[in-house]
Formats: structure tokens, C-alpha cells, sequence
């Protein structure tokens, strides 16, 4: 079971607070990266998870203005330290939170206990091992489309968990790898996207927002 007292004694942390939707939301992020490196090899693994990415303040925004709709189930992929699940909770969606870093997990944890909100589920999620035996109205993930190489089991997930009336929701910069993702996606979905542009003090960040529906009919 997870205790709050056992995370502060493992972590050093810091607060981020953050408005999302008018409501105020405040998240735990680790105060130093070199607990979570593997020293003999920095970039195996790189521990992404412990930044608040600008996409992931996008879609939760997105996320903080639609209606919940009673037994509507949301799952998220690659959580990171769970901005969007968390706010998703907040805003009343049924919403079951994953991650691959075990470290992550215990954030995810922390921030929904720190924000008084109550995911479904949070739980460990492997996408080339997935074992996940139900099927989602929504799947909402911000960042997730840096690796090509993680885009096959990304497309089998989406096609195994989505439901055939469902969609999925990304956000994510502009990056080199988006094309290519499109390109596999858009033979099992429909794909709408629209731009939106992140601004703090003189700087700014420009987010891609993509809508994700299957094509009738999915394949299995």
C-alpha cells in the first residue's frame, strides 16, 4: 500500500504549482535527476519522466474542459509524474493511470494523494507485454512519439485497448518523429489535428494536439 511518510523518506522532492481548467493543482517533481540515471550508461533509460512537459499542461487543459460522462473509462499511457491523469481524476473522468518506471509510479501516487483526487487505477504498464484485459472510451498520453521504435507496440496497444467508438487524444512538440507515427496510424484511424502555442514570460512552445478515431472497422 502506498504511504506518503515512506515516499518523503525516499525522495527528495520539490512543488510545482500549476492552474489548470481555473482549478489549483500542485505536483511533487524530484528535486535531483542522478538518483534515477544509470551512471554507466546516461542515456539508457534517460529518466524523461521527471519533467512537467509543456504537452502534458496542454492536454491537461484540453482534458479540463470536457464534461465527464458516466461510465466513460479513460486510460493513459506513459504518464510521466501523472499531470494529466491526476487532472483528469480532478475533473471527475474514470481514468486508470500507467507507467513503465516503478520511480514514476510512486510520484503518480504521491500527486494524486497531494491533489485529493482518486484515479481508478495507477498502475505499472509494459507496451510490449501489455496486460490490460479491458477496452477504453478514451486513451490520452502526452509525449509518447519521441522513439520510433516504441511506434508498433504503440499501434498494437491502440487497437487492442481502444474501443471501436472511441478516441484517443496525444499531445506533443513538433518533432522529426511525428510524421512517420502519422504515417502508421493513418491506415486503422482517422486523424484531426490542430496547434496550439505554449507561452512562459518571452518564451514559447508549440504543442500538436492529435485526435485519434478508428476507422470502421478496427482491425483485430
Amino acid at each position: 500500500m502506498f504511504s506518503m511518510e515512506t515516499f518523503y523518506q525516499r525522495y527528495q522532492t520539490q512543488p510545482r504549482d500549476l492552474v489548470v481548467g481555473k482549478r489549483a493543482f500542485r505536483f511533487l517533481v524530484p528535486t535531483h535527476l542522478e538518483p534515477f540515471i544509470d551512471a554507466e550508461d546516461v542515456f539508457n533509460a534517460f529518466p524523461l519522466w521527471t519533467k512537467i512537459w509543456e504537452a502534458s499542461l496542454a492536454l491537461a487543459n484540453r482534458i479540463a474542459g470536457l464534461p465527464p460522462q458516466h461510465g466513460q473509462r479513460w486510460l493513459e499511457l506513459g504518464a510521466g509524474l501523472g499531470v494529466v491523469g491526476v487532472v483528469a481524476a480532478a475533473f471527475q473522468h474514470e481514468i486508470t493511470i500507467t507507467e513503465y518506471d516503478r520511480h514514476a509510479l510512486d510520484f503518480i501516487h504521491a500527486n494524486a494523494h497531494l491533489n485529493g483526487c482518486t484515479p481508478n487505477e495507477i498502475r505499472r504498464l509494459d507496451w510490449s507485454q501489455p496486460d490490460l484485459d479491458t477496452r477504453f472510451d478514451r486513451i490520452v498520453g502526452s509525449e509518447l512519439i519521441y522513439n520510433e521504435n516504441s511506434f508498433p507496440a504503440l499501434r498494437t496497444l491502440f487497437l487492442s485497448l481502444l474501443k471501436p467508438d472511441g478516441e484517443i487524444l496525444l499531445a506533443g512538440e513538433v518533432r522529426q518523429t511525428s510524421a512517420p507515427f502519422l504515417d502508421l496510424m493513418q491506415a486503422d484511424f482517422r486523424i484531426e489535428m490542430a496547434r496550439t502555442t505554449l507561452r512562459s514570460g518571452a518564451d514559447s512552445t508549440m504543442i500538436l494536439l492529435t485526435r485519434l478515431r478508428p476507422k470502421s472497422p478496427l482491425p483485430a
